[in-house]
């Protein structure tokens, strides 16, 4: 796992205790190398500590005093690890005799075994183990249970050798080297540290610089900045999570935009299109209303049809309102749809056989046929009495720009909708003039016409198609518009397929013999 994956809790964590220890951690590493370096240089690093700082002294000789009692507490040593710490003291000024069994090992340089010894009895108060250190001298006696005695003594033990100006410089130089690889240390830790602070607060605070860029942007009208970084940011990121719902609000606040903008745009059109569409109706009712006060209709047959033109425009104003009021329950979700299981089928069948008549007086040739070659009810659920004025809209548009014989047959089919449930799908196919393909997705705009031809106010009034959208997706239904193949529009609607108790048929398509 990344560090960047880890939740910023954890990250502030890790941030607290790498500040804390990381410099210990190079400074103990530093101290553990310098004294492993003063090791390798020979004599010890107590004495090399000695050398480079006398006041030390007193440590150094606790330090070589208490190995040398480690030294000889073990049953089998050798004299070569004791004598390092025998010329550490013999610095500081002290003599140093060391026996083994009854036999000498070690005597300092210079100095009487039987003095030494004796008077290290005569000034410690055990016989075993005892350690006298005042400003008059220094004694020290130890005997270990592996037969070792040490004994040590000095009338002046810390007066050091006096230095000559070689080994002065050499002492500076020393302690300048020490001063300097510390000083090193300190600044390596400081920089890693701050190089680990940077990183990880780069990882928080990048995130917010992107989010509060969006909200800049989203402030100046500009809703296309994102919210969250390039790379985007890990699952378990408490500020990458604030980011993607920052981001996610500023999705919702462009989509509510669009839509705002659509709708903007539709009502505009709504407006402009109620406009033109009354026009001319209100224009023949003033004109024809115009001539029967100011005596133009002298006649009674005159009088007859101005009166008779009235009427027909005011019953065009009549179904335009009437559209209009029902365009805005749609619009609204306010239609209450008196929704019933329907037999798809025989409803189609008996539409047509008893309008069929009628629409061929206007001129539309209406034909049904049932590609499912089934004779069982085909259910499904909707408003009747609604779904007939998606029809009669559907077969209205088709004879209004269904060329000079206009023609709709009303083809019924049933496929399976992704393997799982059984749709009833009804083709209103016209072979007229046809839309081009661009502009299909528009057909159900309110008071959309793509050509100059259906800007014609008495070809309708552009809601039709928009109606039948609302009714269709109301009732659970979809609809769309598709070229006929040869030229022609189709306007196809499609319906869940459900058994005699409302249930949804599932996967009974092919098993029926309902494959389309």
């Amino acid at each position: 796992m990344h560090l960047r994956e880890l939740p910023t809790g954890t990250r502030l964590i890790v941030m607290c205790f790498v500040l804390a220890f990381l410099p210990i951690v190079v400074l103990v590493a530093t101290l553990l190398l310098v004294i492993a370096g003063m090791n390798h240089l020979g004599g010890g690093w107590e004495n090399r500590m000695v050398e480079l700082w006398p006041r030390t002294a007193p440590i150094a000789v606790h330090f070589a005093i208490q190995r040398m009692c480690d030294i000889a507490d073990r049953p089998a040593w050798s004299l070569h690890e004791m004598e390092e710490q025998c010329r550490l003291l013999e610095g500081a000024g002290i003599a140093v005799f060391v026996r083994k069994d009854g036999v000498p090992e070690y005597l300092s340089p210079g100095a009487d075994a039987a003095q030494v010894e004796a008077m290290a009895k005569a000034r410690t108060e055990s016989d075993r183990a005892s350690l006298v250190w005042t400003e008059t001298g220094f004694t020290y006696l130890y005997r270990s249970p592996s037969g070792a005695e040490v004994y040590a003594t000095g009338d002046k033990p810390l007066k050091l050798p006096a230095l000559t100006e070689a080994q002065r410089e050499a002492r500076n130089q020393g302690r300048w080297l020490l001063y300097s690889v510390f000083g090193l240390a300190i600044l390596v830790a400081l920089s890693l540290g701050l190089l680990f602070v940077r990183m990880l607060t780069r990882q928080v605070l990048r995130p917010l610089a992107a989010m509060r860029r969006s909200a800049a942007a989203i402030e100046r009208g500009d809703y296309d900045v994102p919210a969250v970084p390039a790379g985007g940011l890990a699952p378990s990121d408490e500020v990458g999570a604030t980011c993607r719902s920052f981001d996610k609000m500023r999705l919702g606040l462009a989509a509510a935009r669009a839509e705002r903008e659509r709708y903007e745009k539709n009502r505009k059109e709504l407006l402009a299109g109620i406009s033109h569409d009354l026009r001319t109706p209100l224009t023949a009712l003033k004109g024809y209303a115009s001539g029967i006060l100011d005596g133009v209709a002298r006649t009674e047959e005159k009088r007859t049809h101005y009166v008779t033109q009235i009427f027909r425009s005011a019953t065009i104003l009549e179904h335009l309102v009437e559209n209009l009021f029902l365009f805005s329950k749609l619009d609204l979700g306010r239609v209450d749809f008196q929704v019933t299981t329907v037999n798809l089928r025989a409803y189609l069948a008996e539409y047509v056989l008893e309008r069929a008549p009628w629409y061929e007086d206007q001129g539309l040739a209406v034909r049904f046929s049932d590609e499912t070659e089934d004779t069982e009810p085909l259910f499904v659920r909707l408003d009747p009495q609604e779904y007939q004025r998606v029809v009669e809209n559907i077969l209205g548009n088709a004879k209004k720009y269904g060329g000079a014989a206009p023609s709709v047959d009303i083809t019924l089919s049933v496929r399976e909708d992704n393997n799982v449930h059984c749709t009833a799908v009804v083709r209103f196919t016209d072979h007229g003039p046809g839309v081009p393909e661009a502009e299909l997705p528009r057909l159900f705009e309110s008071f959309y016409r793509t050509d100059k031809a259906r800007s014609e106010t008495q070809k309708g009034s552009g809601l039709g198609l928009a109606i039948a959208r609302g009714v269709v997706t109301g009732m659970g239904g979809r609809i769309h518009a598709e070229a006929t193949p040869g030229g022609g529009l189709t306007i196809v609607t499609a319906w869940p397929v459900h058994d005699a108790d409302d249930t949804p048929q599932v996967g009974t398509c092919q098993e029926k013999g309902r494959d389309s």
